[in-house]
């Protein structure tokens, strides 16, 4: 934003502290109810999906963006919509959730109709509808205060209403959402391209376990073909346990990968201190939890660049002697099959000694490692994808309080 400037502002003075050089003077305080119209859900539900119209609901918002479909694929029609008393939003109209996860906002990207948990907002010529959604997205702290704090937090008609706008000249809103829309949409093309590359592994892996994809040795000769075998018969099981407290650092390995427990549980969480005992995790090593809610189980291989220390319901093994990076994704691709060797049943459990039984179909250890090669740099591009979508969101947020000023 170099055509940009920052302000000082004082206490009387309603401006950002990041404002474009062209424009200037005080903004106004509004709230969204005097600026639009509003649509609120009526009580009924609909009792045919068979329309046109999409029925939305609230995990049909991604936060500021534009909704054009039910994920659901539900839609109702014109007189269904009127025979329970539903008004249909307009295209362009601002939708944000007043119950439960409150102040998700987004754009109808389409004529749509809301379910009693969301209420629209109808945007007056006063105020551009982008800028308005932006708008409602720096209002947090206000719509937190607001809510009634029942077991399911709410907004009622009047709390959505009440949602303060701090408003600049028409220009300048519409200056304002653009650059943030530019923004979002580089935000979204990166998320685009990170499923696509997600996508392709995943054919990768495909290929790869069904025998359609296989690697030639260096004088362009195939490699043997895979020998069944237990997996136990390719793995060493590490059983190091730490003997000082806090010598390394708390380990979590979970869905989202192998991570410090401090990061895991974000930072109002402490790590665990008392860990003497705890399943060490060099470095290359592969650990998992040992306990699933519903027979699936995520390994994860320690790639953290340090040694850390896990509760010993995490199994610690890698490769003898052939590619830990290899085994974790054969593990991982093969999650449905290995569930049904857990025993229990609200909770289930995989022993390591259950694990090691199973038997896999492993190629030499010298494919392994060309198999690791390929499918690391393949996470080495999805990781650098989401590295740069990281860094654009926290980007927007910073724009958000900067550009905007909040109650």
């Amino acid at each position: 934003m170099s055509n940009a400037t920052t302000h000082i502002k004082t206490e009387k003075q309603l401006v950002p502290v990041l404002r474009f050089n062209e424009f200037e003077g005080d903004w106004s305080k509004e709230k969204a109810g005097e600026l639009c119209d509003c649509i609120v859900p009526g009580r009924n539900k609909p009792k045919q999906f068979d329309g046109e119209i999409a029925w939305i609901t609230t995990p049909d918002i991604v936060h500021s963006s534009y909704i054009f479909n039910s994920k659901n694929g539900l839609g109702i029609s014109k007189e269904e919509a009127k025979s329970v008393g539903s008004k249909i939003a307009p295209k362009n109209s601002v939708i944000i959730s007043c119950v439960g996860d409150l102040g998700l906002v987004a754009i109808a990207g389409v004529e749509l109709v809301i379910n009693q948990q969301l209420h629209a907002f109808l945007p007056s010529e006063k105020v551009e509808y982008r800028f308005l959604m932006y708008s409602i997205t720096t209002q947090g702290r206000y719509i937190d205060r607001v809510a009634t704090k029942t077991a399911v937090p709410y907004m009622n008609k009047n709390n959505c209403n009440s949602i303060p706008v701090f408003l600049p000249q028409y220009p300048e809103q519409q200056k304002i959402a653009s650059f943030l829309s530019a923004v979002d949409e580089k935000i979204q093309q990166l998320t685009k391209k990170k499923e696509l590359l997600e996508q392709y592994k995943k054919g990768g892996l495909q290929q790869l376990f069904s025998g359609q994809l296989r690697f030639k040795d260096e004088n362009g000769n195939p490699y043997p073909d895979w020998e069944e075998k237990r997996l136990g018969l390719e793995v060493t099981e590490y059983k190091e346990k730490s003997k000082v407290n806090d010598e390394y650092e708390v380990l979590t390995s979970s869905n989202k990968g192998l991570m410090l427990q401090s990061e895991y549980y974000g930072e109002n969480r402490l790590t665990e201190r008392d860990n003497l005992g705890f399943n060490i995790v060099p470095e290359n090593h592969i650990t998992f939890r040992s306990r699933s809610d519903n027979r699936k189980f995520t390994f994860n291989l320690n790639n953290l660049g340090l040694t850390g220390v896990i509760s010993t319901y995490y199994p610690v093994f890698k490769s003898t002697n052939g590619s830990s990076f290899f085994i974790v994704e054969m593990l991982n691709y093969n999650q449905n099959f290995i569930g049904k060797y857990s025993v229990g049943t609200s909770q289930t459990v995989l022993s390591m000694n259950e694990l090691k039984r199973i038997k896999f179909k492993f190629p030499c250890s010298e494919e392994q490692q060309k198999i690791a090669t390929y499918l690391s740099r393949i996470d080495t591009k999805i990781e650098s994808v989401n590295n740069q979508i990281t860094q654009t969101q926290t980007f927007k947020k910073g724009l958000l309080q900067q550009m905007f000023v909040a109650a």
